[in-house]
């Protein structure tokens, strides 16, 4: 179901306030997997690569709000548990703080326009797409 996720602009380094706002149709597995495909629009169009875990790569997203439950936790709607599996329905996650680290020297080179698709499987059966989101976003020194 279609969702929609903000902000559009993100400081680095900062907090970032996040909201994600979307209709869930089935219970997510355990082995819940989102693929980033992130590219970068400015000053040519480039596919950012995954280094070190960071980019265009693949997330366990159960270990993720699992580590992250201090920050996710109170955002989490009231019907919703804090952990996985995400549980059918309306998810509705308000005001996510999320910390942007400063990126030192590599600062200059992030600033810019992105554009991601960001697609959810099970790491069991990758080839049955559950659910896909395109984001759109810029990074700016602040």
């Amino acid at each position: 179901q279609p969702g929609s996720t903000s902000p559009e602009e993100i400081c680095m380094p900062g907090t970032s306030v996040m909201t994600v706002h979307t209709l869930i149709k089935e219970d997510m597995p355990t082995d819940w997997t989102m693929k980033l495909d992130l590219k970068k629009l400015e000053p040519f169009p480039m596919k950012v690569p995954c280094l070190n875990g960071v980019g265009s790569c693949p997330y366990e997203l159960c270990p993720i709000i699992e580590n992250m439950g201090d920050t996710l936790c109170p955002s989490f709607p009231e019907n919703q548990p804090c952990g996985c599996p995400i549980l059918a329905g309306d998810l509705n996650i308000k005001d996510l703080q999320v910390s942007v680290p400063d990126m030192g020297l590599l600062g200059d080179l992030m600033e810019g326009r992105y554009e991601a698709t960001a697609t959810f499987y099970s790491k069991a059966t990758p080839d049955n797409i559950l659910a896909c989101m395109n984001l759109s976003f810029s990074l700016q020194k602040c």
